[in-house]
């Protein structure tokens, strides 16, 4: 009987196996580097919040890198202020991507003194996207509800859209124009939310100061939806 010694199998596997382990670490790596994107949709624009939280970001190279609109932090209450939304609003109006304007609603001043501080700071250039309006606190008890409502009515009465950043099941609080936006990686309800707010811990590929902690958000509608409301799909 005629026996057959192999004497290269055995380093020839090892030598696979280690081609393979080392393609799965480049792939996971490159993977991590790669822009944070909702992970069961296929969204027809995605978004990013800029604040004074971040050092500079290169506008052009957020269009470059498929970011479509950009929302940057305001107000927050009767004086708070973020310090880089005015340098932000100047600088995307070199690019192509849309803007709009984050208001954080706090419980320790009215309707009012919200919309007033809002409007001395900020003006009637709060972009082409809907002011998105979110609690500042993590109580929704029905008075805070209410007085978030009461501002998001004086907006709207102003000619402004408005989405805000709680369930869609406190509707009875808004006005019947007003739009939600949802939490979460699950493609959300496009007869209730308008935008979704994927992660708060994202990255955008080959932009320096956006490779964490990046607030992310996805458009809940058809490309050509983005198109006729906001503008051109970043390429």
């Amino acid at each position: 009987m005629k026996r057959f010694h192999h004497k290269f199998t055995l380093p020839a596997i090892l030598t696979l196996l280690v081609v393979a382990v080392a393609a799965l670490l480049i792939g996971f790596s490159n993977f991590k580097k790669q822009t944070t994107l909702p992970a069961d949709s296929n969204p027809s624009a995605i978004g990013v919040e800029l604040n004074q939280n971040f050092d500079y970001v290169d506008l052009h190279k957020l269009q470059a890198n498929s970011i479509s609109f950009v929302y940057l932090r305001s107000t927050q209450g009767r004086s708070y202020f973020d310090d880089n939304y005015l340098s932000y609003r100047d600088q995307v109006l070199g690019t192509k991507l849309a803007f709009g304007t984050i208001i954080s609603y706090s419980n320790e001043s009215t309707p009012m003194q919200h919309y007033r501080y809002f409007t001395k700071e900020v003006g009637r250039n709060t972009g082409t996207l809907p002011i998105m309006i979110e609690p500042a606190i993590a109580s929704r008890n029905k008075k805070y509800l209410r007085s978030m409502g009461q501002f998001t009515q004086m907006l709207e009465n102003s000619g402004k859209e408005v989405v805000v950043a709680v369930n869609s099941k406190y509707h009875k609080y808004y006005g019947p124009n007003t739009k939600f936006v949802s939490d979460g990686n699950k493609t959300p309800n496009k007869l209730q939310y308008s935008f979704c707010r994927y992660t708060t811990d994202g990255r955008v590929k080959n932009v320096k100061g956006l490779e964490d902690n990046v607030t992310m958000f996805s458009y809940n509608g058809t490309v050509a939806q983005y198109k006729q409301k906001y503008g051109q799909l970043a390429q």
